[in-house]
């Protein structure tokens, strides 16, 4: 249960947000721009929530740079220029910053349709172009994203390594190292998701805009598509459901998916 002091803070917080008008600014080439509030005030509070709220892991360790290069890069995909205002920039924020919990299952993929729909082209054949680039440009930023996540993996391998091997290692380093290993996770499985999210947006788009407005380009778009499906099935199965957050297919979870699962002693030599 949420205490209603943890919940009147939330409360003031997204309220704080709103009126501010601070969904994340973006800088250069496509990466957020730094700003107090945002990088600092809003996760120290998210994190409060999830520990405190949520009975989230939270991890108390500074960031080694992959872990940011990974956060900076799944932000660009999760808030990407093209998929800016049709699935709300307010509550990815709050997401990202744990202010709110995962929410973007109820994301509705009928949003990105709406959008080309509303958007003043001049020509239908405009609109079918901006669909295939928006495609193209998510199939590119897929295997960056991948490279960063590997890297991040390896560094949580090497982290479990270096846990096992120390004979003095305190229990809250040992439960901040597999909070650590957890908000990894949550960022990569993060990404999957929007991406199979806008997968879906853009499937229903192609379909929708058939029947709207035909178009000769519809094989151009069905190979965009199967493309950027591709290299996401790709990237994802070197993931697979066992070494992640959550529940695996066999049904158990990871020893690090519940933070009351870490209650385990400190490795002995």
């Amino acid at each position: 249960m949420i205490s209603n002091r943890v919940r009147a803070l939330a409360t003031l917080l997204a309220l704080a947000t709103a009126l501010a008008g601070c969904g994340r600014e973006t800088g250069d080439f496509g990466r957020a721009k730094p700003n107090a509030w945002n990088d600092g005030v809003l996760p120290f509070v998210g994190d409060k929530i999830a520990a405190h709220g949520r009975d989230e892991l939270v991890s108390d360790f500074n960031r080694t740079d992959n872990e940011g290069t990974l956060r900076d890069r799944a932000w660009g995909i999760v808030r990407a220029p093209h998929a800016d205002d049709w699935f709300g920039n307010m509550l990815i924020e709050g997401q990202r910053t744990r202010i709110l919990p995962e929410i973007d299952s109820r994301f509705d993929p009928a949003g990105y349709y709406a959008r080309l729909r509303r958007d003043p082209y001049r020509s239908s054949e405009t609109r079918w172009a901006r669909l295939i680039l928006d495609m193209h440009t998510d199939a590119e930023i897929v295997g960056p994203f991948w490279r960063d996540a590997r890297k991040v993996r390896d560094d949580d391998a090497l982290r479990l390594r270096a846990a096992d091997g120390r004979a003095d290692l305190a229990a809250h380093e040992l439960k901040d190292a597999y909070a650590r290993i957890d908000e990894n996770a949550r960022v990569v499985d993060w990404t999957w998701r929007m991406l199979r999210f806008r997968l879906s947006a853009y499937r229903m788009a192609i379909d929708r805009m058939q029947v709207e407005t035909p178009s000769d380009r519809i094989w151009e778009a069905n190979q965009a598509w199967s493309a950027l499906k591709s290299a996401i099935d790709i990237a994802e199965a070197d993931f697979p459901a066992g070494t992640r957050r959550g529940t695996p297919s066999n049904g158990r979870r990871s020893r690090y998916g519940e933070a009351g699962s870490i209650n385990i002693p400190v490795p002995q030599k």
